[in-house]
């Protein structure tokens, strides 16, 4: 379930960040951002399974009354008629989110707003009576306001709220980057261009690395500093560490120098406020920060630390340094934080990026490795007459630590090995010791070796060549199919069932001695027993009695044994096949939707009525 869970919210992750990637790009890219909004609304409206939205952007300009004044409506998406944009009653008005938004009471990410442009149309009635709306902010400013209808608030989810207030700070960065061009476009054009070319390179640049590489020696250059660097959050969440640096004169990425996320630092302080950190003089700075001697080495005087936030969240700092005292200016600062708005948005993806790789790297591996691990076990159950057999095995994750096998013996013909094991993990290091596990015991009952022999040795060598701290626990038989004969030792496993025909119940042949891979040496006892005609012995794993519901109960031994004596008193010539078959449905079906840990593996045996 959690697996499961965490794949579905991943994939949920990755086609949010897809698309608001478009939509940066639809943003960035246009020659007019304003005529990019409608594609860019339609795009969340629909991602957001909603219906219609709309974009006030604010105009001192607009002194008349049409979409309230001091706003413009930029852009729409599936309006219904009673909001057709030709309709006076609509829209020659202000509203409430104007008004909310005139006031500084749009403050949170995304809000909650009974609209009475809705209220007083027939549009209310037929359901549209309340828009989800988000600010588009550029720094502290207010540039407009991002609306998105629905019935009901119950209609948006937590994941589409983050959507809407992701996409409305694009949009803000849009227009504030729109407005800066326009305002910048004589004195600052080269400065401009860079920065068009920084957003697009950065959402081209999918390796993390050559993403911040980039960054810092770009924005270094564009805002003339001596020094730029990339901290990111890591393991520890009250430490930030160097991911990128340009122009230091030591090396703090490659000596892995790390900065406290608290407000002895300037990142830590930009970190907890996600606002920008100004400092003219580090030597007139009081309290004075945190400075260890690698960075008093630097000689920087001054600092401008942006915050780089994704989805609400600090991920790190972007700082540009200075050797000399210096004052940012506005637009310096104002350019700054739109450069770390299109950094984190690009960290982010360059590090889903990396996570997609490695995830599909592991995917692969554990793919080979399941088909390796496949191939270890039987390919095709013995076709002896007189007997049947079935098998059964499920890895809790893509590989797995049990294993069971069964092998003719040398010697007199008609004697097999059988064996059904399980290691104390699960995952690709069982899956190693079991391969190790499996082959011992194979080889050693392949020379001939007795019952007690094969357990006892496989300890010693088990133990000689595994370095882990992992054991495992062993059932190992030797059936003679002539006469039903079966000697087994049993170390620490779990005690296979023995149906009894004639008696109508179970014998347990319990263990016979301790688990392998923990003593040095072992007394191996082994018992002889015999299945008679009609007999049924079922091995298993401890992921079968250990399966469990939503409520943690176990599925147990004893309705184990309950499921499959009811079978076979009902059903006396019930096939192997139908025995595995009655196991794992019930196991399914007790199990329900909750996710197992363990592996689940079964062997089942059958003597037929005559030989």
């Amino acid at each position: 379930m959690l697996e499961s869970d965490e794949m579905t919210t991943q994939s949920d992750l990755i086609l949010d960040l897809q698309t608001l990637n478009q939509i940066s790009q639809t943003l960035n890219q246009a020659t007019d951002v304003h005529s990019a909004l409608n594609t860019s609304l339609a795009q969340l409206v629909d991602l957001m399974g909603m219906e219609t939205g709309w974009v006030f952007v604010r105009d001192e300009a607009a002194s008349d009354r049409w979409a309230g004044r001091g706003f413009r409506l930029a852009a729409h998406y599936n309006l219904p008629p009673a909001l057709a944009v030709t309709n006076p009653e609509a829209w020659d008005k202000n509203c409430d989110c104007q008004t909310m938004c005139r006031d500084n009471k749009l403050a949170a990410p995304y809000n909650e707003v009974r609209c009475s442009r809705l209220g007083g149309l027939a549009v209310g009635r037929n359901g549209l009576a309340v828009h989800a709306t988000t600010p588009l902010r550029a720094g502290d400013r207010v540039l407009g306001i991002l609306n998105v209808a629905a019935p009901a608030w119950s209609a948006f989810t937590p994941r589409s709220l983050t959507l809407l207030s992701n996409v409305g700070s694009q949009m803000g960065i849009a227009l504030e980057r729109a407005r800066l061009f326009d305002a910048l476009q004589e004195q600052r054009i080269h400065e401009q261009a860079t920065l068009l070319d920084l957003s697009q390179q950065l959402l081209s640049r999918r390796d993390l690395d050559d993403l911040m590489g980039y960054l810092v020696d770009e924005v270094r250059g564009l805002l003339a500093a001596d020094a730029c660097a990339v901290l990111l959050t890591g393991d520890a969440p009250d430490t930030l560490y160097f991911r990128a640096a340009s122009g230091w004169l030591g090396d703090p990425v490659g000596h892995g120098y790390r900065v406290p996320a608290d407000e002895s630092t300037g990142s830590g302080q930009a970190m907890r406020s996600q606002g920008v950190v100004l400092i003219e003089d580090l030597a007139l700075q009081q309290p004075p920060l945190w400075t260890p001697e690698w960075l008093a080495a630097e000689g920087f005087r001054a600092a401008a630390i942006v915050p780089l936030v994704a989805d609400g969240r600090a991920i790190g700092t972007l700082i540009i340094d200075s050797r000399r005292p210096r004052r940012f200016s506005e637009v310096e600062v104002r350019l700054l934080r739109l450069m770390a708005n299109q950094a984190a948005l690009a960290i982010e993806k360059a590090r889903l990026h990396r996570e997609e790789l490695r995830h599909q790297r592991i995917e692969e591996e554990l793919a080979v490795g399941r088909s390796i691990q496949r191939s270890m076990l039987p390919a095709e159950t013995p076709q002896l007459p007189g007997w049947e057999f079935a098998t059964d095995f499920e890895a809790a994750r893509q590989v797995g630590g049990d294993f069971y096998d069964y092998f003719p013996l040398p010697g007199e013909p008609g004697r097999w090995g059988l064996v059904m094991a399980d290691v104390s993990d699960t995952g690709v290091p069982a899956a190693l010791f079991m391969a190790l596990s499996r082959t011992t015991i194979r080889n050693l009952a392949l020379r001939g070796r007795a019952p007690a022999d094969v357990i006892s040795w496989a300890n010693r060598h088990i133990q000689e060549d595994s370095q882990s701290d992992m054991f495992l626990t062993v059932f190992y038989a030797e059936l003679d199919t002539r006469d039903g004969r079966l000697t087994y030792a049993n170390a620490g496993h779990n005690p296979p069932l023995l149906w009894r025909a004639a008696d109508q119940r179970f014998d347990l042949l319990a263990p016979t001695c301790p688990l392998l891979g923990v003593l040095p040496e072992l007394t191996v006892h082994v018992i002889e027993t015999w299945l008679a005609p009609g007999d049924v012995l079922v091995l298993y794993t401890d992921g079968i009695v250990e399966a469990f519901d939503r409520d943690y109960n176990e599925f147990g031994r004893a309705r184990l044994e309950e499921i499959v004596g009811d079978l076979l008193r009902q059903h006396p010539q019930a096939t192997t096949d139908e025995v595995r078959e009655t196991i794992i449905s019930s196991v399914r079906a007790f199990a329900g939707s909750a996710t197992q840990v363990d592996d689940m593996t079964l062997l089942i045996i059958r003597r037929g009525d005559s030989l």
